[in-house]
């Protein structure tokens, strides 16, 4: 039986948005500093853009986002963040 995996929420800042490019394939994160100031977070943002061409995220935005812990309370994983107050997820 594999190891129990808890979700709990975050909230925090984006401090900053940053390109990542490997090999041929570029992504977009948003670099959160959690609120309770614990170590940052990347948290993949996709492209940012939204259909009428303007950024999804700001640097400055107050977010709202998933993290995902395994068994020992490691986290795994940091996702599904979203603009705080906002319905709208980016993917």
């Amino acid at each position: 039986m594999s190891a129990p995996i808890t979700r709990a929420c975050g909230q925090g800042t984006i401090s900053a948005i940053r390109d990542v490019r490997v090999e041929s394939v570029s992504t977009k994160f948003a670099m959160v500093l959690p609120d309770g100031g614990r170590s940052r977070l990347a948290i993949r943002i996709g492209p940012n853009i939204t259909a009428g061409g303007s950024a999804c995220f700001l640097v400055g935005d107050a977010v709202k986002f998933t993290l995902t812990k395994g068994a020992g309370g490691e986290l795994l994983k940091a996702h599904d963040l979203e603009k705080s107050g906002v319905d709208g997820k980016a993917t």
